[in-house]
């Protein structure tokens, strides 16, 4: 595997959190003997049975969608008149990455964001996991994430249940998707475990309008998957309780949200 020895040390099963080590092709809990399969160098940590109804859908409409999702963004981005490809850039300069930082980033899909970090530094000065539940569009992340990373990891996982280790990471993203899983609050609590005291955690999607405009509307590739989700969320509801310094601002017309805070 390309990932250095200290990413692998961080991950966990999925199940209950137990540590796992390499056994040639696959990860193993020695308590419970489990065997996750390691595909293409993409470690597969995914507890599939508890998916959510949702996240199923989901992960089966990235497996058609994920080859031509870069298209898909690029389309947007022209009737947004550039505002994602400013959102992105301006995000990637908020999250104020350093060298040696350990940088999570869920939901990471085919990797759109990566040129934007690598404007504000290499990306090999990282220590990088990225995961999705999706593998068709980790497939297209890992074409990209060659030019930019060596010591980068890419893993198929769910946001709502992260394997990996308690208070390890400086910085966590999340950037799109989470409206569509099945329990939002339980991933941003996930981040909130796997960071470590003080780290920053950022988490952006599309607004509830997007959802119900686009969608669930004159979209015919998502209006299918997307036509029974709950469009009254409000991302600072997901924030645990104990956490008081939030910052929520809408960006691109309204159309994207930026929720910020810092792990206790």
């Amino acid at each position: 595997m390309d990932a250095t020895g200290k990413l692998l040390a961080l991950l966990r099963d999925p199940v209950g959190l137990e540590p796992l080590e390499l056994d040639g092709d696959a990860l193993v809990n020695r308590i419970s003997q489990r065997r996750y399969p390691i595909c293409n160098s993409i470690p597969v940590l995914v507890d599939q049975p508890g998916l959510g109804p949702q996240n199923l859908r989901i992960q089966k409409m990235y497996q058609w969608m994920a080859k031509g999702f870069d298209i898909a963004n690029g389309v947007g981005n022209f009737l947004s008149m550039g505002g994602i490809t400013k959102f992105r850039r301006r995000l990637a300069a908020e999250l104020g990455l350093k060298p040696g930082c350990r940088f999570l980033y869920t939901s990471i899909g085919t990797g759109l964001d990566l040129p934007f970090l690598a404007e504000n530094l290499s990306l090999d000065s990282l220590e990088f996991i990225g995961l999705d539940l999706s593998m068709e569009m980790l497939r297209q992340c890992q074409m990209r994430i060659r030019r930019y990373a060596r010591s980068a990891l890419l893993l198929q996982a769910n946001a709502e249940k992260l394997p990996l280790a308690n208070g390890v990471f400086d910085v966590v993203l999340h950037m799109g998707g989470i409206n569509q899983f099945d329990r939002p609050a339980e991933a941003v609590k996930e981040m909130v475990r796997v960071a470590r005291p003080g780290a920053r955690i950022f988490v952006a999607d599309e607004t509830k309008k997007v959802v119900k405009s686009q969608y669930q509307g004159w979209n015919p590739f998502t209006r299918s998957t997307f036509k029974d989700m709950p469009t009254d969320f409000d991302p600072r509801a997901w924030v645990p309780a104990d956490i008081t310094e939030v910052a929520y601002q809408e960006m691109a017309n309204g159309r994207i949200y930026f929720l910020t805070f810092t792990a206790p």
